[in-house]
């Protein structure tokens, strides 16, 4: 044996050991000077560093300790003492506004478990009724002697499922209950921190919250007691509550607390309710756009302010009524209808019934991306599915003379990619009618989204034309944060038959009844501050029966409100 170290006569410490041992008595096991020189034998050092390793602070030597040297040991200390400040819980304070959070998450989880268990106790009165009935009907039918299997084997098999429901709501109530008293222990067990923490800050019990909580881990135990009907025995859920307690740095920097309380939840099927955070939700627009169009088609400078509000109110946590109100007033330029008047241009219900999502009344429908269709649809709307997403619409379009519309689109959204297909169908009160069908695929190259549109449209009477939309967009995840922007380009070829109300700012519309258009649209948006967009579009168009051209440049500022935050 080394130095000294040999168990049999022991040497005194050299100053470079002494001087180690004692910064790591200092700084990690907190005696004072006067106590390191009381216990200078090696007994003490060895059990220390026992403890240290004990604790994670380092790893267990192979060989016994006495075999290593002064200097050997001092390195296991210093190696110690590091792995000790990387892990330090810092101040009382800080352990305080832990604490105070995971109380918070605690009550709102008792609570939770509470509705649970009161939801199971209702069902278990229920499933227990209806199986003492189907049972007695069974029994009292084979005792009159009513044995035929016609007669006993539905009563029979009625009972069965009767008493196999009651069992799995007994089991759905144990777990339940077994829930409540194990978050009611946590609960306790955090407030008591909590009392104890704030009496170290105030120097009431001269530091008592560290020490009652060593003492809770490392001396006595304290049963909480309990019942027999907790699933966990007590003792189990004393040091649990304990260890969670004393150790919440460590759980909450290392995302246990989170992974115990899904593990819980996961294992819960018992139904929460949904409460909502607001039931009337408001959001509102107020842009000013000014757009110039010359050409064939221009209709000059035109400058507009226009103010929408959108309010959806909460029924019942699945239901919501829906509305638009909107107001425009043109500064300069043409007129439209209701020019300064206010309109209530969207109200429907908005829920699902069962797997599918319904809209019932008047809402926006943008069809084929706009290329189609954009504006006011009178009806309803059904869409069901998640990758793969089904949607049908049928009612009106917001156009005079319309008559019916209905459409029926499918389309299958991936990572990198996204393929879709519709059919469109229009008929107006004079029994003219247009089909259209279109066909689309967009993929990733990049940071940019390109894609095609394919789009045949037939009017009844004549023959179909194929038209299509070539795009190129830039549109960042964080889109909705203040300094950044997305940017469009697209190509159009559309005959007046693939489509009925254009999207676009440009003159499109206008060009339907001469055969169609084609041309070239760019846009970028960017986000300020505040909610603030700036808005700018270019568009180069001409119509397809007579090459007619239409140049349209449009601008909107457009600030944005809401009674809420997400």
């Amino acid at each position: 044996m080394l130095n000294g170290f040999n168990g049999k006569k022991r040497s005194p410490l050299d100053a470079s050991v002494k001087k180690c041992l004692l910064g790591a008595v200092f700084l990690g096991i907190g005696l004072s000077a006067s106590t390191v020189q009381a216990a200078a034998g090696d007994t003490w050092i060895y059990d220390s560093i026992t403890l240290l390793a004990k604790e994670g602070y380092m790893d267990m030597p192979e060989k016994p300790l006495p075999a290593y040297s002064k200097k050997e040991l001092g390195r296991m200390v210093a190696q110690a003492l590091l792995e000790f400040e990387k892990n330090r819980t810092g101040s009382l304070a800080d352990e305080y506004g832990r604490i105070s959070r995971l109380l918070v998450v605690d009550e709102v989880q008792l609570k939770l478990a509470e509705e649970q268990e009161r939801a199971a106790e209702s069902r278990i009165k229920s499933a227990r009724s209806k199986a003492a009935k189907d049972t007695e009907m069974y029994v009292r039918r084979s005792m009159q002697g009513k044995n035929r299997l016609e007669v006993m084997q539905p009563l029979k098999e009625k009972s069965n499922d009767s008493l196999n429901r009651l069992e799995q709501a007994s089991r759905d109530y144990a777990q339940a209950k077994s829930r409540v008293e194990q978050r009611a222990r946590m609960l306790d067990y955090v407030r008591k921190r909590q009392q104890d923490l704030l009496a170290g800050l105030s120097g009431t019990e001269n530091g008592s919250a560290v020490a009652a909580g060593t003492a809770g881990i490392y001396g006595n135990s304290v049963s909480a007691g309990g019942d027999s009907t907790s699933v966990v025995p007590a003792s189990v859920l004393d040091t649990v509550g304990r260890l969670r307690a004393e150790f919440l740095p460590e759980l909450d920097e290392n995302g246990s607390l989170d992974s115990m309380n899904a593990r819980q939840q996961l294992e819960s099927n018992m139904p929460v309710e949904d409460v909502p955070d607001q039931r009337l939700k408001v959001d509102a627009e107020l842009r000013y756009d000014v757009g110039y169009s010359r050409g064939s088609y221009g209709e000059g400078s035109r400058q507009r302010v226009r103010a929408r509000v959108y309010p959806d109110y909460n029924i019942d946590n699945n239901w919501h009524a829906i509305g638009m109100v909107e107001w425009e007033k043109a500064i300069t330029g043409k007129k439209y209808n209701k020019d300064g008047k206010l309109k209530l241009d969207r109200y429907y219900l908005s829920g699902n019934i069962g797997a599918v999502h319904t809209d019932i009344g008047a809402f926006g429908s943008m069809m084929a991306e706009g290329n189609i269709y954009d504006s006011k649809f009178m009806g309803v709307r059904l869409q069901a599915g998640n990758a793969v997403k089904y949607t049908l619409e049928y009612g009106k379009a917001a156009i005079e003379g319309m008559d019916k519309s209905y459409d029926v689109t499918i389309s299958y959204q991936d990572a990198a990619y996204g393929v879709g297909g519709g059919y469109y169908h229009f008929r107006d009160r004079a029994g003219n009618s247009r089909n259209i069908y279109m066909g689309n695929y967009h993929h990733n190259v990049g940071i940019l989204d390109a894609g095609v549109m394919l789009l045949y449209g037939r009017d009844k009477g004549r023959s179909g034309k194929t038209g299509y939309v070539l795009t190129l967009g830039y549109t960042p995840q964080n889109s909705w944060q203040p300094h950044t922007y997305s940017s469009w380009l697209k190509y159009y070829y559309q005959p007046g038959s693939t489509y009925i109300r254009h999207t676009m700012n440009g003159r499109a519309d206008d060009m339907r009844d001469n055969g169609g258009f084609k041309g070239w649209g760019i846009g970028i948006s960017y986000n300020l501050p505040a909610a603030w967009t700036l808005g700018l579009e270019f568009y180069r168009l001409q119509d397809l029966d007579w090459g007619r051209r239409s140049n349209t440049i449009w601008f909107a500022v457009t600030k944005s409100f809401q009674n809420y935050h997400e």
